[in-house]
């Protein structure tokens, strides 16, 4: 299930501001496969706050992803 998830647009998650969307493209990060890929420490450098990355990780565990290192 979670690989048709993999390659949709990291936009599906409209409660990231436009300021962390922009921040995440300009790592090279546009789907939500890319940002599995990525760390709790990794989001932290890129300035989100630990509220929002709790959602993100929340979020993507119901669609049957990770962030990279997390259980």
């Amino acid at each position: 299930m979670e690989e048709k998830y993999k390659k949709q647009s990291i936009e599906r998650f409209e409660f990231i501001s436009e300021d962390n969307l922009n921040k995440l493209k300009q790592e090279n990060v546009n789907t939500l496969g890319e940002l599995s890929n990525k760390t709790r420490i990794d989001l932290k450098k890129y300035g989100f706050e630990n509220v929002e990355i709790n959602k993100i990780g929340i979020e993507l565990q119901l669609l049957g992803l990770n962030l990279k290192n997390s259980l």
